[in-house]
């Protein structure tokens, strides 16, 4: 097998891993924005909005006439300005969700290719790819916890490097 090929395919493995574990993260990324969804739905749905401190009440105590031609009080500008934005801040994790999704679908597309190679495989020679690619131990480690000498452990991960790349062709 040439030195690119081997290379190669042990690059494959080792984002074959990442890209698992990057699942993972993308899936509670896209679950912490549909809680977000669902939590500004409520808020415009009960109108659960916090005026701000600044408001002021009216004044009674003077006699005033309005001179402003404004139909619109300060309070319902106000209003309308948190809605706006707790509308903005919705479309903006809608969007976000969407685009998690369509990156999930992308990377499990690319998983699935490798991992369905990687299930041909016994267990033990499973479990030294896991060990190699996704644990990151080195081979007296891997020797160490699958009981077998380490010239055992390159030779067969050698023969699996092979045969996964054989495989991907």
């Amino acid at each position: 097998m040439e030195d690119l090929q081997y290379r190669k395919t042990e690059g494959i493995l080792y984002s074959h891993f990442r890209r698992k574990k990057r699942i993972n993260r993308i899936k509670y990324d896209i679950e912490s924005t549909k809680h977000s969804i669902h939590k500004i739905q409520q808020d415009l749905q009960n109108v659960n909005i916090e005026l701000s401190d600044c408001m002021k009440a009216i004044d009674y105590s003077q006699d005033r006439v309005q001179s402003s031609s404004e139909t619109v009080s300060a309070m319902e500008r106000e209003m309308e300005r948190i809605t706006d934005k707790l509308l903005n801040e919705l479309t903006y994790k809608v969007q976000k969700k969407f685009k998690l999704n369509a990156r999930l679908r992308n990377i499990e597309a690319q998983v699935k290719r490798i991992q369905s190679v990687l299930d041909e495989l016994t267990e033990e020679e499973a479990s030294l790819i896991e060990l190699k690619y996704n644990g990151l131990k080195t081979y007296r480690q891997i020797a160490y916890d699958l009981h077998c000498d380490v010239a055992t452990v390159k030779r067969r991960k050698d023969k699996l490097i092979e045969y996964i790349a054989s495989e991907l062709e």
